[in-house]
């Protein structure tokens, strides 16, 4: 049986919904550096908050990914939290950006203050990232569509990224300087500017996106509930989804540690917020053609070729611009020539990600009778903040191991370079081989076994229509 196309209007509508939920989640990739350096707040409260918050959301995943499986409105059952979720998350980064000066003279308070609205972005973050990338399953069921939906958005949120990349002399600009007065400033302004962006985008792309017909809701009493020990149990009885996730949340780490430590690198060591900038939009550059790439390879040579390539080509590059650091530690261009490999694999993986879970919804509903979206969609954000959370453990551990930030001045002192080069160029790389392995021991979803699946899935359906038609 034919699968009915998605339009590219519906493709480019959709894509439009990550644009400003990207250059928004970009600014709050700079929350670290704002507590500590613009609020002088210790890593001794940040660290535990990061790391014990991110926990929590993972359960805050499950319980979304729950309420998506059970909204049932004309609109649909995705785009009602998208536009929720953006304009709710836009006010959070707001109020996180723009804490009152007054708390800086009432630590406890401030630490009140900071925690809180930490805690409800991420909660807002996770209504709109959930029901957004839960819904491309539902858009099509043609690996090559899925391949495009997963692809667009993201290269659509890369068009803002590149503004992105000059966060830090955007900030420095709006706030008419470097002094810590004039950051607070200019983050606070653009919080303003990314924030409507952010609830444009999304508020259009809902509005415009047309969610394919769903069937009639189950009666109140079959609806699912939240229960985390059910949550968990589909989790786990999908053993896909499981690997599915360690081998994302490997490469999410090595991929948050490069970007933090770069952040430092280029700011302290080599003491230029510009270059750093010019950094993020050609790397920025690299990720788009890993995306672009994507379905054009996959086409060629197929799905575990590109799987296993996306993850090993990183590894070149990382030891390329070791290389390059240690020889030439204040050359530019190479390092970045370098630092394209690594960025070609992510752009390449982070279509990887959203396209093995939707096959992981096929393959769950062919074990179980049952279709999660929600659940096992809700694995994408949580992966990401739990990638997010380790690696800021991990970061924040190295710093204060070299006395670096914090307390401590921010100087570039060969213990702290040599921290900053262990987290940009030695640990990612470890990460992504046992990404590799697991990928390679565990993942079972080849293209031929997900053909099976699925006529499976339509031989059902043919079924119980069948025995629904009365006699």
């Amino acid at each position: 049986m034919d699968e009915q196309k998605a339009s590219w209007a519906t493709k480019i509508n959709y894509g439009v919904g990550a644009m400003g939920k990207g250059l928004s989640y970009g600014l709050y990739g700079q929350i670290e550096r704002y507590l500590r350096n613009v609020l002088h707040m210790d890593d001794k409260f940040y660290m535990p908050l990061s790391f014990l918050e991110k926990v929590w959301d993972g359960v805050n995943d499950m319980m979304m990914g729950v309420v998506v499986d059970n909204t049932y409105t004309k609109w649909g059952k995705f785009r009602p939290w998208c536009a929720i979720g953006a304009v709710t998350n836009a006010l959070m980064v707001i109020a996180t950006f723009g804490t009152p000066a007054s708390l800086l003279a009432r630590p406890v308070w401030l630490c009140v203050y900071v925690a809180f609205f930490y805690l409800m972005w991420d909660m807002t973050y996770t209504m709109v990232d959930v029901a957004y990338w839960a819904m491309i399953p539902a858009l099509s069921k043609t690996p090559g569509e899925r391949d495009q939906f997963a692809m667009i958005p993201r290269l659509a949120s890369g068009v803002l990224g590149l503004a992105g990349s000059f966060i830090m002399p955007i900030v420095e600009w709006l706030g008419g300087g470097r002094r810590e007065a004039n950051l607070a400033g200019g983050y606070f302004k653009y919080a303003l500017i990314s924030s409507a962006i952010y609830v444009c985008t999304s508020l259009y792309s809902a509005a415009a996106t047309k969610e394919p017909g769903l069937g009639p809701p189950p009666p109140k009493e079959r609806r699912e509930k939240f229960d985390l020990a059910r949550a968990l149990k589909i989790l786990w009885n999908n053993k896909q989804v499981l690997v599915i996730v360690g081998v994302m949340i490997l490469f999410n780490m090595a991929c948050n540690l490069t970007n933090g430590s770069a952040n430092n690198y280029f700011y302290f060591v080599l003491g230029s917020g510009a270059k750093q900038g010019i950094y993020g939009a050609l790397t920025g550059l690299a990720q788009g053609a890993g995306l672009l790439l994507f379905p054009i390879l996959t086409k060629a040579l197929g799905r575990g070729r590109v799987y296993a390539g996306s993850l090993l080509l990183p590894c070149l590059g990382y030891a390329a611009m070791a290389i390059v650091s240690m020889a030439a530690p204040g050359s530019f261009i190479p390092l970045v020539a370098a630092a394209f490999l690594p960025f070609i694999g992510y752009g390449s993986l982070s279509v990887m990600q959203s396209v093995m879970l939707a096959d992981a919804v096929d393959y769950g509903e062919y074990e179980t009778g049952i279709r999660n979206e929600g659940i096992i969609f809700s694995m994408l954000t949580l992966l990401s903040k739990f990638a997010g959370a380790f690696a800021s453990l991990i970061s924040t551990g190295t710093y204060m191991a070299v006395r670096f930030g914090g307390k401590y001045s921010n100087e570039a002192t060969p213990q702290a370079i040599g921290g900053i080069r262990f987290l940009m160029f030695v640990l990612p790389p470890i990460l992504l081989l046992c990404a590799f392995a697991l990928y390679r021991r565990g993942y079972k979803l080849s293209p031929e076994r997900m053909e099976q699946v699925k006529a499976e899935l339509e031989a059902r359906k043919r079924v119980e229509a069948e025995e629904a038609v009365p006699v």
